[in-house]
């Protein structure tokens, strides 16, 4: 079994005629030591989905497995313990404000019992694996978004805990900072081996952090597999929507009368293929001249891809034997006219 299971879970607020799902038959697996994105539209259910891993949010109906153990079945003073092996980071920080940053680091310490010896060391460790080690004596106040998080991030390592829940742990940053604390908990868990789900509304966040994704909407999960395949291939109309935001790929050409000459053909490549001569040998070998409209290149984690809209124009079948071969060469191709 996955480690973490969930199956056929539902969440209705209210009653009567004001019952709303939240959650509607949310079926997902998480493999130990991945991190693993739910990404969705603001009111889909994503952050009630992961309130209910932790308990914070009572399910209706199915059931939650994490670790083997079966987390709505458990007792008040069970849920306390278990607690302490899933770390929480929230999006708005939940900070004490009246607590220096390393008092707030050694809140969930002090709540178990940790020895002051103990906890001193423990805090100082995980401040500097943060890095925030010069700002222990610091209160919330005194600190940016980045370090607010930082703290935060430190704070849900404190119990030592085998899963990471982040709910929308970068929408209060700006990018630049966002970058820096995604990279903070990419190395986190690959140093200490942890279980990640990164609940979010950014494709970016996952594209840049994740192994999987499960895309969510009205309370469903429409898609899920691992971020490349989804991010390059998506099947969903609500995904669609995440990665053309993400791509840019609204064609500014066509809404400002642009008429293409050929075909209108928009590339999706990965990994290898990135660096494949294949534009020059549709005019070599194909006798094709391909107008590029538009160009981008990332990375998918360590992965790089990228996307061209071209107009190729040449002879029709000069054209549609070019674009076989780039399909032959895994290249995804949709052609637009």
């Amino acid at each position: 079994m996955a480690f973490v299971q969930v199956s056929n879970l539902t969440k209705v607020f209210g009653k009567g005629k004001e019952a709303s799902a939240v959650l509607n038959g949310i079926d997902l697996s998480v493999e130990k030591g991945e991190i693993f994105g739910v990404v969705g539209l603001s009111g889909v259910g994503k952050s009630t989905l992961v309130r209910c891993l932790n308990r914070l949010e009572t399910p209706d109906s199915g059931s939650i497995v994490i670790g083997g153990r079966d987390i709505l079945s458990l007792s008040e003073k069970e849920l306390r313990l278990a607690r302490r092996d899933m770390g929480m980071i929230f999006q708005s920080f939940n900070l004490l404000s009246g607590r220096t940053a390393f008092a707030n680091v050694a809140f969930p310490l002090e709540v178990a019992g940790m020895s002051k010896k103990g906890i001193r060391t423990r805090v100082s460790e995980l401040l500097e694996m943060v890095g925030l080690s010069g700002k222990a004596g610091s209160y919330p106040a005194q600190l940016s978004g980045g370090q607010k998080q930082r703290v935060g991030i430190a704070r849900a390592l404190a119990n030592d805990p085998e899963i990471l829940l982040c709910d929308e742990a970068t929408s209060a940053l700006d990018p630049q900072t966002t970058s820096g604390v995604l990279e903070l908990l990419a190395d986190i868990q690959k140093r200490l081996g942890l279980t990640v789900i990164m609940i979010t509304h950014e494709m970016k966040v996952v594209t840049e952090t994740c192994d999987r994704v499960a895309v969510m909407d009205e309370g469903r999960i429409v898609e899920e597999g691992p971020v490349t395949e989804v991010f390059l291939d998506p099947k969903s109309p609500v995904t669609k929507s995440f990665v053309e935001v993400i791509l840019k790929r609204n064609s500014r050409f066509l809404e400002n009368g642009y008429k293409p000459g050929g075909r209108l053909v928009r590339l999706r490549f990965l990994g290898d293929s990135v660096s494949s001569p294949f534009v020059s040998d549709l005019v070599y070998r194909f006798d094709v001249e391909p107008v590029i409209l538009q160009a981008h290149v990332d990375h998918i984690k360590d992965t790089p891809f990228g996307t061209l809209l071209m107009d190729m124009r040449g002879h029709a079948e000069n054209v549609s034997n070019a674009l076989e071969s780039l399909r032959a060469q895994k290249v995804l191709t949709e052609v637009l006219n």
